[in-house]
């Protein structure tokens, strides 16, 4: 590998794109019944590849099998959970997915590899 190269941009030429709709947390509001509740920002379409995960794969990161999974590599600065805060969702399919992990390779060559679990519909 060269650093610096955007390898995400180079597969992305070759491999198929999907358009999940990313919701990039904002924070949290107390509603009316004075709970509090996670605020995101305005749905926003993105762009990249998004993979099922391997049942092997879940087994061997200690995941809950019960639990379905995907990566999504592309080039947008989605967030996983951080301290005091949620994570950013995607809607793709249909589906929420709460971001729960991933590499980050944005700031180096330009890209993000995200795990996402599925937490319902959207």
């Amino acid at each position: 590998m060269i650093p610096g190269i955007n390898v995400f941009a180079l597969a992305a030429g070759v491999i198929a794109q999907q358009s999940p709709v990313w919701l990039k947390f904002k924070g949290r509001i107390e509603n009316e019944r004075g709970q509090w509740v996670n605020e995101y920002e305005p749905p926003l379409p993105i762009q990249g590849s998004w993979q099922p995960v391997g049942e092997s794969t879940i087994r061997d990161l200690g995941l809950d099998t019960a639990k379905r999974y995907f990566n999504l590599y592309t080039s947008n600065p989605v967030d996983s959970v951080q301290r005091g805060a949620a994570p950013d969702q995607l809607i793709h399919d249909g589906r929420r997915h709460d971001v729960v992990g991933g590499a980050d390779w944005y700031t180096r060559d330009g890209w993000r590899g995200i795990l996402c679990v599925d937490v319902g519909a959207a």
